[in-house]
C-alpha cells in the first residue's frame, strides 16, 4: 500500500527491489530509522516481532501513532466539514491561513483526529510535494501548489473519497503488525540494534542536501558507513553514488572496501529544482549485506 502521506523522495517505487532480497527472512526486529513518508516499513515483506519506524521529524511518527489508535474509521463527511471551513481551498489565502492554522496545531502537539484529516489535505496542497519545515523554529513552511486551471477548488470529490479509502486502508495495516514509532536522533536508534535485526537506512542524501531542508552532514553519512561496516545485523541503504557533476566520496571509497555487498543500481536521472525543469544524471543505489539467491 502507499501511504498517503506522501512526499517528493519517498522510497515507495522501490518497495519491490527491497523485497526481493528480504521476502520471508525472519527478524527479531525491524527499524527504519530515517521512516519518512513511511512507505517502506508498511510494505516489508518479512517475519518480525516488532517494526519500529525513527524519525527526527515528529510528524509521521505521532500521526501513524495517533492513526493506529482512533477507534471509528475515517469518514468523507468529516473531510468534507473540514474542506468546507477553509472555503474549500478556493485561493492561496485559503491555503496560508490554513498553514498557519495547521503549525499551532503541530507546534502544539495536538494530534486530534481532525488534525490526521488537515495533515493530509497539507501535504496534498504543497508545491511539488515537497515537505520542508523551519530548522530554528519548526514550523512547516513550504509554499501553495495552486488551484488547477478551471478549478474552483483544490480538491475533487474523486479526490476526497481515495484520501479516505486510503486513510482506512493504513489505519487497518497498523493495526495488522505491531509496529512503534519514535522521534529522535537516528544515532540513538542505531545503539539499539543487535544481531538478528534489519535496518533500513535512508538518510537525507548529501548530495541533495537542499531537498530536504534537514541538517544532515559529512560526519552523520560517515557514522552510517561505519555502522555498516561494523554490524552484524542485516542492513539496506539507499542513497547518491553521484549527482550532475557531484561524486559521494565516502560512499564510494566504502563500496571499494567492501566487494562483497550486494549493489543495485535504481535510478539514472532526476528532476531538479522546485520548477522540475531539466534533468541532470544521477547514479542511485540500494546497498546490502543480505546475500541473494541473484
Amino acid at each position: 500500500m502507499r501511504s498517503p502521506f506522501n512526499w517528493v523522495g519517498n522510497k515507495y517505487r522501490y518497495v519491490e527491489n527491497i523485497n526481493n532480497i528480504i521476502k520471508n527472512n525472519k527478524y527479531n526486529k525491524v527499524y527504519d530509522v530515517f521512516m519518512g513518508s513511511g512507505n517502506i516499513l508498511l510494505n516489508l515483506e518479512c517475519e518480525a516481532e516488532s517494526l519500529i519506524g525513527n524519525d527526527s521529524i515528529p510528524l509521521i511518527p505521532n500521526v501513524y501513532t495517533a492513526i493506529s489508535t482512533t477507534k471509528e474509521n475515517f469518514a468523507l463527511n468529516e473531510l468534507q466539514s473540514i474542506v468546507d471551513k477553509w472555503n474549500k481551498f478556493s485561493d492561496k489565502q485559503d491555503y496560508y491561513s490554513f498553514r498557519d492554522y495547521w503549525n499551532v496545531k503541530y507546534l502544539g502537539n495536538n494530534y486530534d483526529k481532525d488534525f490526521i484529516y488537515e495533515t493530509i489535505l497539507l501535504l496534498k496542497m504543497c508545491s511539488n510535494s515537497m515537505v520542508r519545515f523551519n530548522s530554528k523554529k519548526g514550523y512547516f513552511n513550504q509554499g501553495f501548489r495552486g488551484v488547477g486551471k478551471g478549478k474552483t477548488e483544490f480538491f475533487s470529490d474523486t479526490m476526497k473519497s481515495k484520501i479516505i479509502r486510503e486513510l482506512n486502508n493504513l489505519k487497518n495495516n497498523l493495526t495488522a503488525r505491531k509496529y512503534e514509532f519514535t522521534i529522535g536522533d537516528f544515532k540513538h536508534t542505531l545503539s539499539k540494534v543487535v544481531k538478528d535485526d534489519l535496518v533500513i537506512l535512508d538518510p537525507p542524501y548529501i548530495l541533495s542536501s537542499g531537498m530536504y531542508g534537514m541538517n544532515f552532514t559529512n560526519e552523520d553519512d560517515l557514522y552510517l558507513l561505519d555502522f555498516m561496516q561494523n554490524t552484524d545485523c542485516h542492513y539496506i541503504l539507499f542513497n547518491y553514488l553521484e549527482s550532475g557533476e557531484e561524486v559521494n566520496y565516502n560512499l564510494t571509497n566504502f563500496l571499494s572496501k567492501n566487494p562483497n555487498l550486494y549493489v543495485e543500481n535504481l535510478n539514472n536521472n532526476t528532476s531538479t529544482g522546485q520548477n522540475r525543469k531539466g534533468k541532470k544524471e544521477i547514479i542511485e543505489v540500494m546497498i546490502s549485506n543480505i546475500k541473494t539467491a541473484n
